[in-house]
């Protein structure tokens, strides 16, 4: 089955040398890395090619792979848990098989998801605080009818349930950006090798 990519030049340019420096093609050598999904270590030592006459870095460059019918049907299933295409998916393992880092982490839809529900939680609860501070302010004012103590307990209760709420909020981020990053890297835990 044949699978095409559109690459940027310095992309395409990185997997060539590599696969040259291997004794691979570049179709090979993509679906090597896409079928492992593991760089080698040996490759970050390997020498810089030439680039002459490649055009410019930021150029989309197609490059053609050829895979099996069951590789397709598992990068296309693994890929909708994510969210992403085929080629979404494909893009996505080279680029992290090439950087040690991801530059700009763009995270799969379904983690992005994940981080938005967190997100909202913590506004909200940064809500609750400012209009408990507001009524706290409100109720110390000279004159006021309301009761301070009264107010401070509630909110005293109110930042015990705020304290769980945050660390189940931290232990959201950490464990959608950490599963996203080992998903692509090969290093969590729930990924099968």
């Amino acid at each position: 089955m044949n699978v095409g990519l559109r690459l940027k030049d310095e992309l395409v340019a990185e997997v060539d040398r590599i696969a040259a420096s291997n004794g691979q093609t570049r179709s090979s050598w993509i679906a090597n890395a896409i079928a492992r999904a593991v760089v080698s270590p040996s490759n970050d030592d390997l020498p810089n090619l030439p680039l002459e006459g490649r055009g410019h870095p930021d150029d989309l460059i197609r490059v053609t792979i050829r895979l099996h019918r069951s590789e397709i049907e598992g990068i296309e299933t693994v890929g909708a848990c994510l969210g992403l295409s085929r080629n979404e998916w494909i893009k996505r393992t080279i680029r992290w098989q090439l950087w040690d880092k991801a530059a700009v982490l763009r995270l799969a839809p379904a983690t992005a998801s994940e981080l938005g529900k967190a997100r909202k939680l913590v506004m909200k609860m940064s809500d609750n605080v400012n209009q408990a501070v507001h009524a706290m302010n409100a109720a110390n004012m000279p004159g006021s009818s309301l009761d301070i103590a009264r107010i401070a307990g509630s909110f005293i209760e109110m930042c015990g349930d705020f304290k769980a709420k945050l660390f189940e909020a931290r232990r959201s981020f950490s464990s959608s950006v950490g599963a996203e990053v080992g998903y692509w890297t090969s290093n969590h835990e729930g990924r099968e090798g």
